[in-house]
This record gives structure tokens, sequence and C-alpha cells, in this order.
């Protein structure tokens, strides 16, 4: 059922607001909530219309829950982030799930968990206004070395971005501690402390999504604990500096379409060039030949070589140099995707070979279980081929 709204009657000065949420009732009181507040708003109850409407109509920011009818809020919240038309626009989380941190990870800006009261929806409004009308953002680089802290700010330099700089572990302290930021760029190597002992510092803060990049040799065990603190782990090297950029405009919400055209064709092709796939050779690891087939089909499309293993025993077997990436459902027979990946990183040859984790869950600690027995990354079924072929490029490029 959906109730009427205002999008028959937007134009671009407006201040427009898209509503995803299953719950019209609740969905009513708070196009009312914002409507008072000088929002225009458009509504949905499904997960799918959320992503077009949004790729449509622009809004200025997204209220989303998670528990729809047909696609839940996690996948509406990757479909936004790794589309360039629409990745910049804030999204806020209302549900009935638990709070996860993942969320600020992946891009939100807020979560409220139903039932929400009055002052929670206006704190909530009152977050979604300041970030729409924050047209500065504050980006804090800690790194010690001061020509790569200027090599940072060459490459996410634009008037929307106003960088401040520590190089000590002690100065960031103090600037955290003065004034809040939208994004931290984060080197483990600092003269005083290491970036870890900053983490576990400031992990009660409140604090932004966390970027660490580093030249540093991560072994799994640090990976693992770097994960803990922030999703996003780019490790210095050939085309990180893409990734770089791809991450801090993703947690900084710029739109893409309005970045200098260096940087917007580096971002536009990390999500959208074929060529970064064409010739690659990836592993499919599943039991249901449904899955395989259709994986399989898209990725020809591609130009992509794909090997086949319906169980991980099999998998084993095949894995050589040849294979560029790994893409790995969780619950089969024989040997599941757990003791599989496992496996692969026990032989040194496969530690950094990339290695998507596919399975029906979609709980935090599925992702985390994932992780911590060797996933590079984390996709829940049905797979959303679109977010999965961006993913698949995003650890291609590292």
């Amino acid at each position: 059922m959906e109730i009427p709204d205002d999008r028959e009657a937007i134009d671009e000065s407006d201040k427009t607001l898209l509503i995803v949420e299953d719950d019209v009732a609740f969905g009513t009181v708070l196009m009312k909530l914002c409507r008072e507040r000088g929002f225009k708003c458009i509504f949905t109850t499904l997960g799918e219309r959320g992503l077009s409407l949004a790729e449509k109509y622009s809004p200025k920011a997204v209220i989303l829950d998670i528990r729809l009818p047909d696609i839940d809020g996690w996948h509406v919240l990757d479909g936004l982030k790794s589309n360039p038309a629409t990745r910049h626009i804030p999204v806020h989380f209302m549900s009935v799930d638990e709070p996860l941190f993942d969320a600020f990870n992946r891009g939100a800006i807020g979560y409220v968990k139903k039932p929400v009261s009055s002052e929670q929806l206006t704190g909530a409004l009152e977050k979604i206004e300041s970030m729409i009308n924050k047209k500065m953002k504050d980006l804090l680089i800690i790194e010690d070395d001061v020509n790569q802290r200027k090599a940072v700010i060459k490459l996410l330099a634009g008037e929307d971005i106003h960088f401040h700089e520590a190089a000590t572990g002690t100065e960031a302290l103090s600037l955290l501690s003065s004034r809040p930021f939208d994004c931290i760029v984060l080197d483990l190597g600092l003269p005083d402390m290491t970036g870890f002992d900053l983490l576990e510092k400031i992990k009660h803060e409140s604090l932004p999504p966390i970027i660490v990049y580093t030249g540093k040799e991560l072994s799994s065990d640090q990976e693992n604990r770097l994960r803990s603190y922030s999703d996003s782990i780019i490790v210095k090297g050939v085309r990180s500096a893409e990734r770089l950029l791809d991450e801090a405009s993703l947690f900084l919400h710029r739109v893409v379409k309005n970045m200098p055209e260096p940087k917007k064709e580096m971002i536009t092709r990390i999500h959208n060039d074929g060529k970064l796939l064409q010739g690659k050779t990836v592993m499919i690891v599943d039991d249901d030949m449904r899955n395989v087939f259709a994986l399989s089909k898209v990725l020809k499309s591609l130009d992509v070589n794909t090997i086949k293993a319906e169980n991980g025993e099999k998998a084993l077997s095949l894995l050589d140099s040849r294979i560029d990436l790994v893409l790995m459902d969780m619950m089969m027979p024989v040997m599941d995707g757990y003791e599989t990946m496992q496996r692969i990183r026990a032989d040194k040859r496969f530690t950094d070979l990339p290695i998507i984790a596919l399975t029906a869950k979609a709980m935090k600690q599925d992702k985390e279980k994932c992780i911590k027995a060797g996933a590079s990354d984390y996709l829940s079924k049905p797979v959303d081929i679109d977010r999965l072929l961006s993913m698949m490029r995003i650890w291609l490029y590292r």
C-alpha cells in the first residue's frame, strides 16, 4: 500500500526527502513531521522502488527501514552507495532491528531503533538537515610523512573539503577532542604510538568513518583486528589511490558529477568499467547449480573466465595461481565455505586472494564469522548482481 506524497510537486530548489518504510502508519506520521520542517516527501514501501525513486528524483536524504517486503534495507543502502548517481545522498536508518556499527561504515549517517520517540525523530531530522546544509566537509589526515599528507590532500582536494593534519597520535587526539570530523584517513605508522593504539584510545568515542590507509604489510590477525574498528582498510600500493578517493568520497557524501573530471572518471571507472573484469579468472564455489549457472552467465558476458566447484573440497583441488578472485558459498556439503576459506588462508600463496563470501543469512554475527574465517568481503543472498560486480571491481582494483 502506497500513500499520497509530494512527488508531483517537486522542483530543484526543494528540500526533498525519500522515505522507504513498510509501516504506512509510521510513514504517515513521519511525512507530517518532515513537512512541518520544510521537506517535501516521496514515500514508498518497497526497496527496489526506493532505488529507482532515488535515481529519478535525487532527494536530499533518505530515511530507510530495514525490514521491507521485497529487498531489505541493507540491499537498498548498498544499491544507493554503489551507484555514482546516488551514492552522495545521506541515508538515515529507522528500524526495529538493533543498530549496527556496520551501517556507518557502509555509508549511513544515522540509526534510530523503533519505536522512535518524538525527540529521536527530531534529532534524526536535525542531523539530516545539518548534513544537507554543511557545504564544507572536515577531513582529518593522521600521517607522520608530510609528503604523504600532501599527496592525500592533492588526491582528495575539492572546494567542498577542509583538510586538517596530524603528524602524531597525540596531535590527532587533541584535534579529535576539539571538534567533530566527517571522515578520518589514518596511517598505522605513527612516531609516538601505533595506529592500533590510537584506535584503542578512541574506540568508545562518537567517531566518523575511519579509513585506514597504510603501507604496512598486514597479517591476517592484524587485518581482522582492524576490521573491528573500521571496515575500510586500504593498503598503499598500485591503484590504492583510486580506492582511497572512492572510499573518502562515499563517507563525505560528495556528488560525483560535481567533482573534477579526472576524479569523477576514477570513481566511475571503479564502479562501472567492465574492462576491469575482462580476462580475470573467478572461481565460483556453490553446490546450487542454478546459482553457478546464473553467475557464470553474467561473468561470461563481461569476458570473465570462470572455474566452478560444487563444494570446498573440490575448490581446494582446483585452486591455483590463475585465479584472481573467489565467490564462496557458505552452506555446502562435504566441506562448507568457512572451513574452505580457513584452508585457503593457511596456504601462503593465497593470503591476499580476494574471497567474497555469499550467504543466505544477513546478520552481523554471520558477517563477522565470514571475515574471521578468511573472507575479504561479504554479500547476502539473493545476490544483487550490480552490488556484487561493484564489490568485485573494488577488490580487483587493490
